[in-house]
Protein backbone atom coordinates (compact mmCIF):
# COMPACT_ATOMS: atom_id res chain seq x y z
CA UNK A 1 0.00 0.00 0.00
CA UNK A 2 2.77 2.54 0.59
CA UNK A 3 4.33 1.45 -2.33
CA UNK A 4 1.43 2.52 -4.62
CA UNK A 5 0.73 6.12 -1.88
CA UNK A 6 4.25 7.01 -3.52
CA UNK A 7 3.81 5.81 -7.03
CA UNK A 8 0.45 7.73 -7.27
CA UNK A 9 1.17 11.25 -7.38
CA UNK A 10 3.71 9.90 -10.39
CA UNK A 11 1.36 8.43 -12.19
CA UNK A 12 -1.49 11.77 -12.47
CA UNK A 13 1.51 13.83 -13.06
CA UNK A 14 2.17 11.40 -16.50
CA UNK A 15 -1.78 11.38 -16.86
CA UNK A 16 -2.00 15.04 -16.91
CA UNK A 17 1.24 15.87 -19.04
CA UNK A 18 -0.37 13.29 -21.37
CA UNK A 19 -3.95 14.91 -21.40
CA UNK A 20 -2.53 18.49 -21.56
CA UNK A 21 -0.72 18.28 -25.00
CA UNK A 22 -3.92 18.18 -26.67
CA UNK A 23 -5.28 21.29 -24.66
CA UNK A 24 -7.81 21.97 -26.71
CA UNK A 25 -9.39 18.38 -26.42
CA UNK A 26 -9.24 18.58 -22.48
CA UNK A 27 -10.75 21.78 -22.36
CA UNK A 28 -13.76 20.22 -25.01
CA UNK A 29 -14.62 17.32 -22.55
CA UNK A 30 -14.78 19.55 -19.41
CA UNK A 31 -16.95 22.21 -21.20
CA UNK A 32 -18.52 18.89 -22.54
CA UNK A 33 -20.15 17.50 -19.24
CA UNK A 34 -20.87 20.58 -17.95
CA UNK A 35 -23.20 21.53 -20.86
CA UNK A 36 -25.12 18.51 -19.87
CA UNK A 37 -25.26 18.22 -16.67
CA UNK A 38 -26.63 22.65 -17.01
CA UNK A 39 -29.16 21.08 -19.86
CA UNK A 40 -30.20 18.67 -16.51
CA UNK A 41 -30.86 21.37 -14.18
CA UNK A 42 -32.68 22.90 -17.05
CA UNK A 43 -35.19 19.91 -17.52
CA UNK A 44 -35.62 19.18 -13.69
CA UNK A 45 -36.69 23.47 -13.94
CA UNK A 46 -38.63 22.73 -16.99
CA UNK A 47 -40.71 19.78 -14.72
CA UNK A 48 -40.67 21.45 -11.68
CA UNK A 49 -40.84 25.37 -12.27
CA UNK A 50 -44.73 25.90 -13.01
CA UNK A 51 -45.49 24.87 -10.05
CA UNK A 52 -44.38 25.64 -6.53
CA UNK A 53 -43.37 22.81 -4.87
CA UNK A 54 -43.12 18.60 -5.02
CA UNK A 55 -44.21 18.30 -1.28
CA UNK A 56 -41.38 19.38 0.88
CA UNK A 57 -39.24 20.03 -2.81
CA UNK A 58 -39.37 23.30 -4.07
CA UNK A 59 -36.79 23.77 -7.21
CA UNK A 60 -34.25 25.42 -5.12
CA UNK A 61 -34.09 22.01 -3.08
CA UNK A 62 -34.05 20.14 -5.84
CA UNK A 63 -31.50 21.58 -7.63
CA UNK A 64 -29.23 21.74 -4.35
CA UNK A 65 -29.83 18.21 -4.68
CA UNK A 66 -28.74 18.11 -8.22
CA UNK A 67 -25.42 20.04 -7.28
CA UNK A 68 -24.54 17.61 -4.64
CA UNK A 69 -25.09 14.11 -6.98
CA UNK A 70 -22.76 15.86 -9.18
CA UNK A 71 -19.61 16.34 -7.03
CA UNK A 72 -19.09 12.86 -5.59
CA UNK A 73 -19.89 11.78 -9.27
CA UNK A 74 -17.49 13.64 -10.43
CA UNK A 75 -14.13 12.84 -8.81
CA UNK A 76 -14.79 9.18 -9.13
CA UNK A 77 -14.98 10.35 -13.14
CA UNK A 78 -11.58 12.36 -12.95
CA UNK A 79 -9.68 9.25 -10.42
CA UNK A 80 -11.51 5.94 -11.68
CA UNK A 81 -13.40 6.28 -14.88
CA UNK A 82 -10.98 3.35 -16.69
CA UNK A 83 -13.19 0.87 -14.43
CA UNK A 84 -15.36 1.21 -18.26
CA UNK A 85 -12.33 -0.01 -19.89
CA UNK A 86 -12.43 -2.98 -18.10
CA UNK A 87 -16.39 -3.46 -18.72
CA UNK A 88 -16.17 -2.84 -22.34
CA UNK A 89 -12.79 -4.05 -23.78
CA UNK A 90 -9.72 -4.47 -22.02
CA UNK A 91 -10.89 -8.19 -20.61
CA UNK A 92 -11.82 -9.19 -24.19
CA UNK A 93 -8.53 -7.76 -26.12
CA UNK A 94 -6.49 -9.23 -23.62
CA UNK A 95 -5.20 -5.33 -22.23
CA UNK A 96 -4.54 -6.34 -19.00
CA UNK A 97 -1.18 -8.30 -20.34
CA UNK A 98 1.37 -5.70 -19.23
CA UNK A 99 -0.20 -4.79 -16.05
CA UNK A 100 0.23 -8.45 -14.98
CA UNK A 101 4.05 -8.19 -15.59
CA UNK A 102 4.77 -5.39 -13.33
CA UNK A 103 5.48 -5.88 -9.71
CA UNK A 104 2.98 -3.47 -8.72
CA UNK A 105 -1.08 -4.21 -7.95
CA UNK A 106 -2.82 -4.60 -11.32
CA UNK A 107 -5.59 -2.75 -10.07
CA UNK A 108 -3.89 0.37 -8.94
CA UNK A 109 -1.91 0.35 -12.43
CA UNK A 110 -4.99 0.40 -14.29
CA UNK A 111 -7.06 2.96 -12.80
CA UNK A 112 -4.68 5.37 -11.79
CA UNK A 113 -2.95 5.30 -15.20
CA UNK A 114 -5.40 7.94 -16.46
CA UNK A 115 -6.48 11.25 -14.64
CA UNK A 116 -10.06 12.44 -16.61
CA UNK A 117 -10.24 16.41 -16.90
CA UNK A 118 -13.72 16.25 -18.10
CA UNK A 119 -14.66 14.82 -14.67
CA UNK A 120 -14.03 18.64 -13.04
CA UNK A 121 -16.76 19.84 -15.16
CA UNK A 122 -19.15 17.47 -13.47
CA UNK A 123 -17.40 18.80 -10.34
CA UNK A 124 -17.00 22.03 -10.70
CA UNK A 125 -20.94 22.59 -12.23
CA UNK A 126 -22.01 20.78 -9.22
CA UNK A 127 -20.58 23.08 -6.68
CA UNK A 128 -21.44 26.56 -8.17
CA UNK A 129 -25.16 24.73 -8.38
CA UNK A 130 -24.89 24.12 -4.49
CA UNK A 131 -23.26 27.30 -3.72
CA UNK A 132 -25.92 29.35 -5.50
CA UNK A 133 -29.16 27.37 -4.34
CA UNK A 134 -28.05 26.41 -0.90
CA UNK A 135 -28.93 29.54 0.80
CA UNK A 136 -32.11 29.66 -1.23
CA UNK A 137 -33.13 26.42 0.38
CA UNK A 138 -35.26 26.35 3.48
CA UNK A 139 -32.62 24.48 5.85
CA UNK A 140 -31.32 25.39 9.33
CA UNK A 141 -27.53 24.72 8.28
CA UNK A 142 -25.62 23.78 11.02
CA UNK A 143 -21.97 22.62 11.68
CA UNK A 144 -23.23 19.15 12.30
CA UNK A 145 -25.26 19.03 8.71
CA UNK A 146 -22.69 20.89 6.59
CA UNK A 147 -19.74 18.07 8.29
CA UNK A 148 -22.52 15.16 7.55
CA UNK A 149 -23.25 16.56 3.99
CA UNK A 150 -19.52 16.72 3.21
CA UNK A 151 -19.04 13.32 4.66
CA UNK A 152 -21.53 11.62 2.42
CA UNK A 153 -20.07 12.92 -0.51
CA UNK A 154 -16.97 11.61 0.12
CA UNK A 155 -18.67 8.14 1.09
CA UNK A 156 -20.37 8.57 -2.11
CA UNK A 157 -16.94 8.49 -4.22
CA UNK A 158 -16.29 5.01 -2.74
CA UNK A 159 -20.02 3.83 -3.36
CA UNK A 160 -19.12 5.05 -7.10
CA UNK A 161 -16.22 3.26 -7.89
CA UNK A 162 -17.47 0.30 -6.13
CA UNK A 163 -20.66 -0.22 -8.15
CA UNK A 164 -18.29 0.34 -10.91
CA UNK A 165 -15.82 -2.49 -10.12
CA UNK A 166 -18.42 -4.97 -9.25
CA UNK A 167 -20.30 -4.44 -12.71
CA UNK A 168 -16.95 -4.16 -14.49
CA UNK A 169 -15.16 -7.48 -13.25
CA UNK A 170 -18.01 -9.55 -14.45
CA UNK A 171 -16.35 -8.81 -17.74
CA UNK A 172 -14.10 -11.50 -16.86
CA UNK A 173 -16.83 -13.91 -17.18
CA UNK A 174 -19.11 -12.16 -20.13
CA UNK A 175 -16.41 -10.82 -21.78
CA UNK A 176 -17.50 -7.69 -22.48
CA UNK A 177 -20.00 -6.25 -19.59
CA UNK A 178 -20.37 -2.26 -20.48
CA UNK A 179 -23.64 -2.59 -21.00
CA UNK A 180 -24.42 -4.18 -17.50
CA UNK A 181 -22.62 -1.71 -15.84
CA UNK A 182 -23.88 1.32 -17.79
CA UNK A 183 -27.66 0.27 -16.74
CA UNK A 184 -26.67 0.17 -12.84
CA UNK A 185 -24.25 2.99 -12.77
CA UNK A 186 -27.35 5.41 -14.93
CA UNK A 187 -29.52 4.35 -11.88
CA UNK A 188 -27.60 7.16 -10.10
CA UNK A 189 -29.47 9.77 -12.35
CA UNK A 190 -33.13 9.12 -10.89
CA UNK A 191 -30.81 10.43 -7.28
CA UNK A 192 -31.16 13.57 -8.72
CA UNK A 193 -35.30 13.22 -8.09
CA UNK A 194 -37.58 12.98 -5.27
CA UNK A 195 -37.20 9.09 -4.70
CA UNK A 196 -40.20 9.93 -2.06
CA UNK A 197 -42.50 9.94 -4.38
CA UNK A 198 -42.14 7.43 -7.11
CA UNK A 199 -43.38 4.14 -5.04
CA UNK A 200 -42.04 1.98 -1.88
CA UNK A 201 -40.62 -0.51 -4.42
CA UNK A 202 -38.62 1.91 -6.22
CA UNK A 203 -37.30 3.51 -3.23
CA UNK A 204 -36.40 0.42 -2.04
CA UNK A 205 -34.34 -0.54 -5.10
CA UNK A 206 -32.39 2.65 -4.67
CA UNK A 207 -31.36 2.49 -1.06
CA UNK A 208 -30.84 -0.90 -0.57
CA UNK A 209 -29.92 -2.52 -4.20
CA UNK A 210 -28.25 0.28 -6.30
CA UNK A 211 -27.40 2.24 -3.12
CA UNK A 212 -27.09 5.80 -4.63
CA UNK A 213 -30.42 7.06 -2.51
CA UNK A 214 -28.69 6.63 -0.15
CA UNK A 215 -25.79 9.13 0.13
CA UNK A 216 -27.21 11.35 -3.09
CA UNK A 217 -30.67 11.98 -2.40
CA UNK A 218 -31.15 10.89 1.64
CA UNK A 219 -28.78 13.15 2.79
CA UNK A 220 -30.38 15.74 1.47
CA UNK A 221 -33.83 14.72 2.47
CA UNK A 222 -32.52 14.70 6.06
CA UNK A 223 -31.11 18.37 5.84
CA UNK A 224 -34.56 19.41 4.45
CA UNK A 225 -36.65 17.11 7.31
CA UNK A 226 -34.36 18.25 9.90
CA UNK A 227 -33.81 14.64 10.62
CA UNK A 228 -30.18 13.23 11.85
CA UNK A 229 -28.23 13.12 8.69
CA UNK A 230 -25.54 11.40 10.13
CA UNK A 231 -27.53 8.18 10.19
CA UNK A 232 -27.32 8.63 6.61
CA UNK A 233 -23.51 8.88 7.05
CA UNK A 234 -23.67 5.77 8.71
CA UNK A 235 -25.23 3.46 6.37
CA UNK A 236 -23.79 5.10 3.37
CA UNK A 237 -20.22 4.06 5.12
CA UNK A 238 -21.77 0.62 5.18
CA UNK A 239 -22.52 0.65 2.04
CA UNK A 240 -19.42 2.17 0.61
CA UNK A 241 -17.11 -0.58 2.41
CA UNK A 242 -19.39 -3.21 1.24
CA UNK A 243 -19.73 -2.78 -1.91
CA UNK A 244 -15.84 -2.18 -2.13
CA UNK A 245 -14.85 -5.10 -0.35
CA UNK A 246 -17.30 -7.17 -2.84
CA UNK A 247 -15.81 -5.46 -5.73
CA UNK A 248 -12.41 -6.45 -5.03
CA UNK A 249 -13.40 -9.70 -3.97
CA UNK A 250 -14.97 -10.31 -7.34
CA UNK A 251 -11.83 -8.46 -9.19
CA UNK A 252 -9.42 -11.02 -7.83
CA UNK A 253 -11.74 -14.06 -8.50
CA UNK A 254 -11.86 -12.96 -11.94
CA UNK A 255 -8.18 -12.34 -12.39
CA UNK A 256 -8.00 -16.08 -11.99
CA UNK A 257 -9.62 -16.42 -14.71
CA UNK A 258 -7.99 -14.08 -17.04
CA UNK A 259 -7.15 -15.16 -20.72
CA UNK A 260 -4.63 -13.15 -22.80
CA UNK A 261 -5.47 -12.63 -26.41
CA UNK A 262 -3.44 -13.19 -29.23
CA UNK A 263 -2.41 -16.20 -30.98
Amino acid sequence: MLKELKLYPKYVSMSLRSSLSYKADAILQILSFAVTEAVSLATIYLIVGTVPSVGIWSFEALAMLCGFTLIPKGIDHMFFDDLWILAYWAVRLGELDPYLTRPVNPLFQFVAKTFKWAGSGELVVGIVIMAIFAPQCAVMWTASGIIGIIVCAFLGIFVFTGIKLIFASLAFWVKSSGVILNTVYNFCNYAKYPLKYMGKAFLSIMLYVVPFGLFLYKPMECLITGENIWWSALWSAVAAVALVALGLFIWHRGLRRYESAGN
